[in-house]
């Protein structure tokens, strides 16, 4: 690869920037100026490209963790990246439209006072909001005006795009003269008319001379000093609004059905059950009327999957009715907990209990500080409770030799559960609270494995393991928004594979892991993939409606007409729906939450 040194001065970003000012240079290079350097083996220049290539007309949204897929993109790049971002759209926000606002002819005319002295005739048109707030002057035709050569089409798409509720028009005449010709009545009538279909309001249509101003609409000639008031009728809807306002917002219709009691099996009491977890998407509230579908749609067969297992709830329950259980999910701290409470193995469980109760036995003090409490300590957890828990991951680490593979797995779903119990955190590890004092909680309790007849237990990307597995029902619960899962949960993830990564950030995130395509804008494709190569008798989808959240990380990658068009490919589907509050990252506002269930039987030709 070349380096940015070997390019000619004049070709380099800066120095052209210098030389010829930021409208010579292309995205790219401009960011290459934020960016400032590159890494071994591709320059600044290079790794910008591969940036602007990758987000194109996404990168005004893109966030930090994005950034860090990027190789060669730190933490500190990324943040300077968004700031930068951040910092134009505040300013651009607070300054942009204030000075812009269009409430009479002669506040129009002050926008476009370039075209009075024309040799040619112009056309332009102003885009306003329902507040006569200024979105977009574009220059329409130049030339002679004649209906002929003008269309509604070049007036009334920009104002679709912009959701703009009116428009003012302007033309001048290099006669001097503003009396309307023939034309102009002939093409005002016609946008007029094309005006009232698209829903947007045709505010003013001016004639403006060298020295004189004349609006049709008002009917007046005007001179300079009188000023003429656009009337406000209310609030103007765009077509776009209008369309909106008569179709249900991304939904679709999907039946009610009558629940069933399901329900996972408790046998010991003060222990660990698999559903006692906080955990973004959890199915456990919704298992009845998961189930209910399934075993009134499905018809009986032996084998479940559960491709995206999550809490793995969904598998506790179909365990009671399938006899092989295939469960997936490319989480380290997942896989250890299908391990600990569905694997098979030989293990001892009054050799676990006095193994936690002895770490219940631990005193703090004596304790010195450990990679966890390094870390997390006064952050997630308090001080106390973080030496406590580094010192038993070590142990379980160090003793790993004298435990069996499912003894093993236990003593980490036991820790992970029971440190998610005393989190400083509303249910992720996104971030956590800032307090002065962090109460001393940690109390380790033991899980309550499930006795399951045949599992198989993947961590694998889902869209590969699709090739290599065949089940009679399988059941698909994937990622709904941006939230990258691996992310969420670092700590439960570093916890879990203990290799002591570099962490960074005031979240003490590690380089990023596992990032699913199913939080990014080609997840219709992934899915479409996904439903295409799987070997089942039925397909078992669960979604949900959160379109319209305040949240941008709370919304659907995916639209559900979506996805039952890539089902309908497959087979016969139906859909279900009900009304759920979800669990929420803390700050995502949204009313009439429902929960949809896509019930597929395949077609085999």
């Amino acid at each position: 690869m070349g380096k940015l040194k070997d390019i000619p001065k004049i070709d380099r970003p800066r120095e052209r920037f210098l030389e010829k000012g930021p409208d010579a240079l292309s995205k790219s290079e401009l960011l290459a100026i934020l960016i400032g350097s590159g890494i071994k083996g591709k320059n600044v220049k290079q790794l910008s490209e591969q940036i602007i290539r990758k987000f194109g007309d996404k990168f005004l949204d893109i966030t930090v963790d994005d950034l860090l897929e990027i190789s060669g993109i730190g933490e500190a790049k990324a943040l300077q990246i968004v700031s930068a971002l951040a910092l134009v759209r505040r300013f651009y926000e607070g300054l942009g439209p204030k000075d812009n606002i269009v409430l009479s002819a002669q506040d129009a005319v002050s926008l476009t006072s370039d075209i009075r002295d024309k040799k040619k005739e112009y056309l332009v048109c102003l885009y306003l909001n329902a507040r006569n707030v200024l979105l977009k002057k574009e220059v329409i035709s130049i030339g002679i005006l004649d209906k002929s050569i003008i269309h509604p089409r070049e007036i009334f798409g920009p104002a679709v795009e912009l959701r703009a509720a009116g428009v003012v028009l302007l033309h001048n005449h290099p006669s001097g003269d503003v009396t309307p010709s023939k034309q102009d009545v002939e093409v005002i009538n016609k946008i007029l008319e094309a005006g009232k279909i698209m829903g947007v309001n045709v505010i003013d249509f001016i004639i403006v001379s060298e020295n004189d101003i004349h609006s049709i609409f008002i009917d007046i000639q005007t001179s300079e000093s009188k000023t003429t008031h656009y009337v406000s009728d209310g609030v103007q809807n765009s077509l776009f609004d209008l369309l909106e306002a008569e179709r249900p917002k991304y939904e679709i219709n999907g039946e009610r059905i009558q629940e069933n009691y399901f329900y996972i099996p408790q046998v010991k009491k003060n222990h660990i059950q698999l559903q006692n977890r906080r955990y973004i998407g959890s199915k456990h509230k919704l298992i009845e009327w998961i189930f209910s579908i399934i075993t009134k749609e499905c018809e009986k067969g032996n084998s479940f999957a559960d491709i995206f297992a999550g809490t793995g709830v969904v598998s506790a329950v179909a365990a009671r009715h399938f006899d092989e259980i295939i469960l997936n999910d490319f989480l380290h701290s997942n896989y250890a907990i299908y391990h600990a409470f569905f694997g098979s193995g030989e293990w001892d469980r009054d050799k676990i209990n006095n193994i936690i109760k002895d770490y219940n036995n631990i005193d703090s003090g004596g304790l010195e500080d450990n990679y966890f409490s390094e870390y997390f300590g006064g952050k997630y957890f308090s001080k106390s409770s973080s030496k406590i828990i580094g010192f038993v991951r070590e142990n379980i680490e160090e003793n790993k030799n004298n435990l069996t593979s499912k003894e093993y797995y236990i003593l980490i779903a036991s820790l992970l559960y029971s440190i998610d119990k005393i989190a400083n955190t509303v249910g992720h590890y996104d971030a956590y609270f800032k307090k002065d004092h962090i109460e001393d909680g940690f109390f380790m309790k033991p899980i309550d494995p499930i006795e399951v007849k045949k599992v198989t237990i993947y961590r694998e990307d889902t869209n590969l393991l699709a090739k290599q597995i065949k089940a009679d029902v399988v059941y698909i619960d994937p990622p709904y928004n941006s939230r990258q899962y691996s992310r969420f949960y670092h700590v439960l993830e570093t916890l879990t594979k203990w290799d002591k990564p570099k962490l960074h950030g005031t979240a003490l995130k590690p380089d990023p892991e596992n990032m699913s395509d199913y939080c990014r804008v080609q997840a219709k494709d992934r899915l479409a993939e996904l439903i295409r190569d799987l070997n089942a008798k039925y397909l078992v989808v669960s979604y949900n409606n959160t379109y319209d959240s305040k949240s941008n990380s709370s919304k659907n990658k995916i639209t559900l007409q979506e996805i039952e068009k890539i089902l309908e490919r497959k087979g016969k589907t139906k859909v279900f729906e009900k009304d759920y509050r979800h669990f929420n990252a803390g700050n995502t506002n949204f009313n009439n939450h429902k929960e949809y269930l896509f019930v597929t039987k395949v077609d085999h030709e």
